[in-house]
């Protein structure tokens, strides 16, 4: 008798050293992503939650891949901004903007047709599918660097604008990275409005002025240069270039 409980107890100690280094695998290997969701290029990329079914959330992330095409390829940033010019400097103190996509009628099929291959990915909270008109090669799962440089100093480019995005402690993993984006494309925005405002003031040489600017910034051809996560902070990055 007293065998068998011995027998039983180092089973049960077996499976629990089994199920731990499981989970453990599955933490790890939960931070690592494909390089193509991370560095994309030309990859046109589409995220959901996770469902009951693969098939649901392959076809909601098939669905926001072609909102985001059309997003980055062409849309408009509107609102209003106002600024107020002091001795300091340009403040920004108030901002509406918001980012408008013409409406579409196009389905699984648009992406099939204009792109040749795709992917996709799955993590515990999260389906991706990329799209390309290239080859993107051997599939890679890599995990995102341990600090990002751009963070802090965004690149700068005489002929190209740069713009990061980021939001925080947001559960859904995919609403996440599209709220980045979105906030990315609308900093771009600020940025060639800013600009503008700028170059006003200088022409004008005013010391302290208060006033409104109607924003109405056509965005084409954007790209996604690179996505990054704090894990530390639960932070989302995203970089952009036009």
């Amino acid at each position: 008798m007293k065998k068998t409980i011995i027998i039983l107890l180092l089973v049960a100690f077996v499976i629990s050293c089994v199920t731990i280094n499981q989970n453990k695998e599955f933490i790890h290997k939960n931070g690592y992503y494909p390089q193509w969701f991370i560095y994309p290029e030309d990859c046109i990329t589409g995220y959901a939650q996770v469902y009951f079914t693969s098939e649901s959330s392959i076809k909601e992330a098939s669905k926001k891949a072609i909102e985001n095409y059309q997003k980055f390829n062409y849309c408009v940033v509107m609102g209003v901004q106002m600024y107020i010019q002091s001795p300091n400097g340009l403040d920004l103190v108030y901002d509406s903007l918001f980012i408008h996509v013409e409406e579409s009628s196009e389905d699984e099929n648009f992406l099939k047709k204009k792109f040749a291959y795709a992917d996709t990915f799955s993590t515990e909270r999260m389906s991706i599918i990329g799209h390309s008109d290239k080859p993107l090669g051997e599939r890679k799962i890599v995990p995102f660097r341990k600090w990002c440089d751009w963070v802090e100093t965004p690149p700068e480019d005489k002929d190209y604008f740069y713009a990061i995005g980021s939001t925080s402690n947001i559960f859904r993993e995919h609403k996440a990275w599209e709220d980045a984006e979105n906030n990315a494309i609308l900093n771009l925005a600020r940025k060639i409005t800013m600009k503008n405002a700028v170059e006003t003031l200088i022409n004008e040489d005013t010391m302290m002025r208060k006033f409104n600017e109607e924003v109405n910034v056509e965005l084409q051809n954007i790209k996604i240069i690179e996505r990054w996560k704090d894990s530390k902070t639960n932070s989302y990055y995203v970089l952009i270039g036009m």
